[in-house]
């Protein structure tokens, strides 16, 4: 994993995190590495995986048991909310991207009509 110097590693942690989630590669109660084991894997201070763990247990992404390590809820509404968050955050950033071209919103929402009836993924 590459760390941007723009956000803070624990933030893009929990970014990939979710990403691996949204992709397959993680799956609902699926157990993730230890605190240890990923700090060494990232080559990160193991303080920051521990604030992205906390951040991801206060929006109940991953549960924690002592003993047995940290795995991905298993509760599919939390995760539905989760991403739709995603989701909304990812229009957030690119409406604002859209809005300094100086278009109204009517113009940008054409585009993406325009944009998705011509059936382009990419």
């Amino acid at each position: 994993m590459e760390f941007n110097k723009i956000e803070p590693i624990y933030a893009q942690i929990i970014q990939d995190i979710k990403l691996k989630l949204f992709n397959g590669t993680y799956t609902l109660g699926q157990v993730i590495p230890s605190r240890r084991e990923l700090a060494k894997t990232l080559g990160v201070n193991p303080n920051t995986i521990q604030r992205a763990y906390k951040e991801m247990e206060d929006m109940n992404l991953i549960v924690t048991h002592r003993g047995q390590g940290s795995f991905i809820t298993s509760d599919a509404a939390v995760l539905a909310a989760i991403r739709e968050e995603a989701l909304y955050e990812a229009i957030h950033q690119s409406m604002g991207l859209l809005r300094s071209f100086e278009k109204s919103d009517s113009e940008i929402l054409t585009l993406i009509q325009s944009y998705l009836e011509r059936g382009t993924s990419s």
